[in-house]
């Protein structure tokens, strides 16, 4: 049915027509205003959106503007960076420049027992002598205390890590290179390590250990890159290279050597059956001793740099015999010539008298022999 008086219901296909098209008025208005204030509140919403997403805009424009320059000038400041003298975050900084004041103060010290008993040496001084140059002039302490390399390349160092840390690390290791490069080719010894020189009694154990201990730091600053490298760290390490090079020098004295020679042999002689204690410097031999048997026997330990012992040396010793009761033991590092051995085998008298050529813990049982010779 449709609805009276109205015109759809006269059309000829009318749609069907609905109550709710003859809404009152009132009603209508009402719709429109919800509707009006929805959209509002949805603009209002909106608007409070974009102002949140400008102050988060406003937040992280900073950030991004340092990052980005950051990246453009990363070379700039990589330069500048490394010349700043201290930082507080970087651990690899800290420990580096830690470990490097440790090498240096055990290089320094073991320099500093060397010089000492190098001027103890002045008191006990073993016989230093060279198939060309027979007598070796003692120096003072203070030449002693400092070494011959020290000079002017560590100095110029020094100024390099003003500028230039990284760069003067690496010189500063290449110092130490050269050293060892240079005690090796003097001494012979074709393999160029901290180990190989500690095998010929150049390198005592702890500075061996001071050696690879710089070595590993100057591999961190190569190798791992964990390293900002500061002046004083770079200063800590130019100083125990300094300290380690002069170490060196002083291990390759001929006095020094001569020392460490003779505290050899009277190691070696107590394991051979003789013990020993060192005699002063105005006393006619080096070391005076008894064997198991109770025979007394003075010591002379007789280093050389080079050449043979001749066979003037044992008449010089020989001389000495008219006032001595005790047997006499030479022991020396130097080859043993015909003549000495004809000696060693044909000398009869009293008190007696033997020359034994020691090079090392390989020839402490010849050692032993010629001490029980003596002894019988």
């Amino acid at each position: 049915m449709g609805c009276p008086g109205c015109p759809l219901t006269q059309a000829a296909a009318p749609p069907r027509c609905t109550p709710a098209l003859h809404a009152p008025p009132a009603k209508l208005r009402g719709n429109l205003l919800e509707a009006l204030t929805y959209s509002a509140q949805l603009w209002k919403h909106f608007a409070m959106s974009w102002q949140m997403a400008l102050e988060y805009l406003r937040t992280l424009v900073w950030p991004a503007v340092v990052l980005a320059l950051g990246f453009t000038f990363r070379k700039q400041l990589a330069s500048l960076f490394g010349r700043v003298e201290s930082v507080e975050t970087p651990l690899g900084t800290v420990a580096f420049e830690k470990q490097a004041d440790a090498v240096a103060q055990e290089a320094a010290e073991i320099g500093s027992e060397m010089a000492s008993e190098l001027a103890a040496a002045e008191t006990v001084h073993p016989e230093v002598e060279d198939a060309e140059t027979p007598e070796i002039p003692s120096r003072e302490l203070q030449q002693i205390a400092r070494p011959q390399y020290s000079g002017s390349d560590f100095s110029d160092l020094f100024e390099l890590a003003e500028t230039e840390t990284t760069a003067a690390v690496m010189a500063a290791w290449r110092e130490v290179e050269r050293a060892l490069k240079a005690a090796a080719a003097k001494h012979g010894v074709a393999r160029v390590s901290p180990e190989s020189l500690y095998n010929i009694g150049l390198l005592s154990g702890e500075l061996a250990r001071s050696v690879e201990d710089l070595r590993s730091l100057r591999n961190r600053v190569v190798q791992e890159g964990d390293i900002l490298l500061t002046k004083s760290g770079a200063r800590s390490y130019i100083t125990a290279a300094q300290s380690i090079v002069e170490a060196l020098e002083l291990a390759q004295d001929s006095r020094f050597q001569a020392l460490q020679y003779e505290r050899s042999v009277f190691r070696a002689m107590g394991r051979a059956g003789l013990r020993a204690e060192p005699g002063y410097r105005d006393d006619e031999f080096d070391a005076y001793g008894e064997t198991p048997t109770g025979t007394k026997v003075a010591v002379e330990v007789r280093f050389r740099r080079r050449g043979a012992l001749q066979m003037r040396d044992i008449e010089k010793l020989v001389s000495k015999l008219s006032s001595l009761s005790e047997n006499v033991l030479v022991v020396t590092n130097a080859p043993l010539p015909e003549k000495v051995r004809e000696f060693n085998r044909t000398y009869d008298a009293q008190p007696r008298f033997e020359v034994v050529q020691w090079q090392g813990d390989e020839d402490t049982a010849l050692l032993a022999r010629a001490i029980g010779r003596l002894s019988g």
